[in-house]
């Protein structure tokens, strides 16, 4: 009876997580639109900047989902169900990424809406300009935003399991949305002549958010669109790996 209820509490809470984390992409994409002054091209292939959210909230979600489950003790529940924990965290790499996607195409959808609502038919979703329709580079841009999240689910769970603090974890990831192109940046104009090394920092990742559809930032990244694909899922690989052995050694 007392695993039952705590099966139904676990649950009651991942699903409670999943609405607060698309109720918090709603939130910020209508915040984006009331507080813009012009609502241009550059709003609309970008998701109404969902594609800055969409990281922010994998990393909340991701750590989340851990440090309940062994604040709860329901981590015990699975363990007690499945005598593989390679199982167990492979199950729960995949709900988050996945659940990645599930934003992305809520992304869109509501871009759809939301383009309908405050801007109308100002802009022609099919037609071409510069060589670009507004719903490729959309599509593009949540395609570059998902890529970012294997690499933040892989992240979030490695330093879930190394710091066991959620909230150190979402402020690990707050400080990469905001900071990490910046950051590195600064790192590869400080040292020009390690540039070849330095552009494959962690901190670059962030960079296929939007160079997908906006060429010009390879000179900022210094890396070419394919390279970027492959270094996001390497380190998302490299972290989740790291990760798995921190839980299979770390104690209920």
């Amino acid at each position: 009876m007392g695993k039952s209820l705590k099966e139904e509490v676990y649950k009651f809470n991942h699903e409670k997580i999943s609405l607060y984390g698309l109720l918090v992409l709603l939130c910020a994409m209508l915040y984006n639109i009331l507080t813009s002054k012009d609502l241009d091209r550059r709003f609309l292939i970008y998701g109404f900047d969902a594609i800055e959210w969409i990281p922010l909230i994998i990393i909340t979600v991701g750590s989340a989902f851990f440090a309940m489950e062994y604040k709860n003790r329901t981590i015990m529940i699975m363990m007690y169900k499945s005598s593989s924990k390679l199982k167990i965290y492979l199950a729960k790499f995949l709900v988050i990424f996945f659940y990645s996607i599930v934003l992305a195409l809520a992304a869109i959808l509501l871009t759809f809406l939301f383009s309908f609502l405050f801007i109308g038919h100002k802009y022609d979703w099919i037609t071409t300009v510069d060589g670009h329709t507004l719903i490729i580079d959309l599509l593009t841009n949540m395609l570059g935003a998902v890529i970012y999240s294997f690499f933040i689910t892989g992240l979030s769970f490695m330093l879930c399991m190394l710091t066991r603090n959620n909230a150190v974890v979402v402020c690990i990831g707050i400080v990469l949305a905001f900071f990490g192109a910046g950051f590195s940046s600064a790192l590869m104009q400080a040292f020009p002549s390690a540039v070849r090394i330095i552009k494959w920092n962690p901190l670059s990742m962030i960079f296929i958010s939007q160079q997908l559809t906006r060429t010009s930032l390879m000179s900022t990244s210094h890396l070419l669109d394919s390279e970027l694909i492959i270094a996001n899922i390497a380190y998302g690989l490299i972290f989740a790996v790291l990760g798995y052995y921190l839980f299979k050694n770390r104690r209920v």
